[in-house]
This record gives C-alpha cells, sequence and structure tokens, in this order.
C-alpha cells in the first residue's frame, strides 16, 4: 500500500486491529443459541385444562338445575284398546295335511 496524502492507511490499518481484537473476544459459547427460560410458566394446557373443568362444572350443574326433582314415567298406554264384547273364539285347528303313499320302485326290464 503505497501512504496516502490523507493517511487512509494508517486509518485502515488501525480498523482491522480494532476489528482482530473484537473478533478475539467472541467464544463458541457466545455462538449457540440462548437458553429457554427456566422457572413456571403457565403454559396453554394449563389454561386449557382449567377452562374445560370449568365448562363441564358449568354444564353439570345446568343440568341439575333444569332436571325436575321427580322424574317418572308417564304410565304406558293399554296395548289394545278395550271393547265390551266377548273375547274372540280361539283360531281354527290348521287343515289336516294328506300323507302321500309310500313310493314304489318302477322295475323295468333291461333293454338288449
Amino acid at each position: 500500500m503505497s501512504p496516502s496524502p490523507g493517511g487512509t492507511a494508517r486509518t485502515e490499518a488501525r480498523l482491522r486491529a480494532a476489528l482482530v481484537a473484537r473478533a478475539a473476544l467472541l467464544t463458541p459459547y457466545d455462538l449457540r443459541p440462548a437458553a429457554p427460560p427456566e422457572g413456571r410458566v403457565r403454559g396453554t394446557r394449563r389454561v386449557r385444562g382449567a377452562v374445560l373443568a370449568a365448562l363441564a362444572l358449568a354444564a353439570a350443574v345446568v343440568v341439575l338445575v333444569l332436571l325436575p326433582g321427580d322424574v317418572t314415567p308417564p304410565p304406558a298406554p293399554p296395548a289394545r284398546p278395550a271393547t265390551d264384547s266377548a273375547p274372540p273364539s280361539p283360531a281354527p285347528p290348521p287343515p289336516a295335511t294328506p300323507t302321500p303313499a309310500p313310493a314304489i320302485p318302477s322295475v323295468s326290464e333291461p333293454s338288449p
């Protein structure tokens, strides 16, 4: 480098020395990502669990308040309407089915 009238060579040398000194201060530990925060942190899972528990409790209270105290089913209607006539007569017996005659095998003469 040739010296210039304004002294730029001396300024560049000082700047390089300052940058080298600053680079020497960095260690591999400084280049690692920062550690996550420690301690009790209220996460979304805990909040969500508390909200769901409160909703379940509110639903149970609503069900208990809205249901009447005496829950009995209404009486069942009769199976068929009552009539003043006599009970129906018994069904007639089924007709007798004829039994087939025993099958007699037919015997034929052998053909020549």
